[in-house]
C-alpha cells in the first residue's frame, strides 16, 4: 500500500469556500505554506470558461455557468509557486501511481463522490460548450490493490455519515474503488496536476 502523509485542508475552515476545492487542493498539493485563500486571491479569473480562468467565486454558487478552474489555465498560475508543478491532463491512472510512488500528490478532477458524470452544455464568450458539470477536485494521495486513497476538502467520513469537513481531519481521507474512481476520473477527461520530482 502507498499512502503520501498529506496534511488536510478543509474549503470550509477558516471560512467557507463552498466552490473553492480547487484551491484547496492545490495548497495541499504545494505543501509550502502557501495557503489557500492566498491561491485563490489572485488566479486567474475568467467571466465563463474554466479553460481560461476561475468563472464565479469560491464562496458562492453560480448555477448557470462551470464553476471551476481547468489545469491549463491553473497550472501556469501555479508554476509561480513552484516550477516543477505540470499538466498531467491525459495521464493513466498507472501513470498516476508512478507519480505516487514518487511521494508526489496528485490533483484530480473526478466526479463528486464517484457519481455518474453529468453532461452539460453551457455558453461561454468562446461559444458553447460540453463538460462534466459535477465534477469535484480532490487530492489523490495513495493506492493499494483495490482502492485509490484521497483527501476531499469538502466532506469527511465517520463511520458510514458523510458530513461536510467543517475542519480538517484525517476522515476527509477517503478511498474508491479502482474500477470506479477509473470512471470518475475518465469521464470528466482526465484532468490532473502533479509535481514532477527532478524539475526546478
Amino acid at each position: 500500500m502507498k499512502l503520501i502523509p498529506v496534511e488536510p485542508q478543509s474549503q470550509w475552515y477558516p471560512k467557507p469556500m463552498i466552490m473553492g476545492c480547487e484551491g484547496v487542493a492545490a495548497s495541499m498539493m504545494l505543501q509550502n505554506g502557501v495557503s489557500a485563500a492566498a491561491l485563490m486571491k489572485h488566479w486567474p479569473k475568467h467571466d465563463s470558461n474554466p479553460e481560461k480562468g476561475y468563472v464565479g467565486h469560491p464562496s458562492k454558487i453560480s448555477w448557470d455557468s462551470h464553476q471551476t478552474i481547468f489545469p491549463a489555465a491553473f497550472v501556469p498560475y501555479l508554476k509561480q509557486f513552484d516550477q516543477s508543478v505540470m499538466d498531467g491532463t491525459g495521464a493513466s491512472l498507472p501513470e498516476l501511481e508512478a507519480v505516487l510512488d514518487q511521494d508526489q500528490p496528485v490533483i484530480v478532477y473526478h466526479t463528486h463522490l464517484g457519481f455518474p458524470a453529468l453532461k452539460r452544455d453551457f455558453i461561454t464568450s468562446d461559444g458553447r460548450r460540453q463538460w462534466v458539470s459535477n465534477i469535484h477536485i480532490t487530492l489523490l494521495i495513495g493506492y493499494d490493490d483495490d482502492f485509490y486513497y484521497y483527501i476531499d476538502p469538502l466532506w469527511m467520513k465517520i463511520g458510514p455519515l458523510l458530513l461536510p469537513a467543517l475542519f480538517p481531519s484525517r476522515n476527509q481521507i477517503m478511498k474508491m474503488t479502482k474500477r470506479r474512481y477509473s470512471k470518475s476520473f475518465d469521464e470528466p477527461g482526465r484532468l490532473c496536476i502533479y509535481k514532477k520530482e527532478g524539475v526546478q
